[in-house]
């Protein structure tokens, strides 16, 4: 701690795995597992405060600019499996986004950003 400020050493992102890419579609009102690797368990507390988030964009591709804490899939949230080193957080879309897109921002401890596009479907 230097100045009364937490130091976080950056994590070392790999990720979005299988089903997310960089630009997915999706049926509104799923669960959308996204998948991602920090290069070794680093707890639970990998997230920003407010993050996951989410906004909506056209869907030509320009930016958001408004974003919004994502809701998790029932009672899961963020787990970490070691034996394949992927952290998995349950998204869970809403139906009203049916025929619309928006970006998913991850945001981690480490100020780092991580994005991911989707266009949802009936």
């Amino acid at each position: 701690m230097v100045l009364g400020i937490n130091l976080i050493q950056p994590f070392t992102w790999s990720g979005f795995f299988s089903p997310v890419g960089a630009r997915n579609t999706a049926h509104a009102g799923s669960a959308v597992p996204i998948k991602f690797s920090l290069g070794g368990d680093r707890g639970l507390n990998v997230f920003a405060p407010g993050s996951p988030s989410s906004a909506p964009m056209a869907c030509e591709g320009t930016s958001p600019r408004t974003y919004e804490p994502t809701v998790t899939a029932g009672n899961s949230s963020l787990s970490y499996d070691a034996v394949a080193d992927r952290y998995t957080y349950v998204w869970k879309t809403q139906k009203a986004w049916s025929g619309t897109c928006r970006e998913l921002l991850v945001t981690l401890a480490d100020g780092t950003t991580h994005s991911a596009t989707f266009v949802f479907t009936k």
